[in-house]
């Protein structure tokens, strides 16, 4: 995969629901290592799975609070 211009990567910096690629591209991980470990992540770990509603995309702020909590930062607690 090439990478996209730097006015396609600002276009998209603010998109909720990203494709398989996109969020690769975001995470920063080569895609030859997370494309094959996307179904695993999904089955074992509860990664956030694909939308059918909104073009089987992932919802990014899940994907990463997912990480967040994944790597030790603590979950924002929600005042009243």
């Amino acid at each position: 995969m090439t990478a996209p211009v730097p006015e396609t990567l600002e276009r998209e910096k603010d998109k909720l629901y990203l494709t398989d690629a996109e969020l690769i591209r975001r995470i920063g991980v080569p895609e030859k290592i997370m494309r094959s470990m996307l179904p695993g992540l999904e089955s074992k770990y509860n990664f956030p799975r694909k939308q059918p509603l909104f073009g089987s995309r992932r919802y990014w702020p899940a994907v990463k609070a997912w990480l967040d909590k994944h790597n030790g930062l603590p979950i924002p607690s929600n005042p009243r």
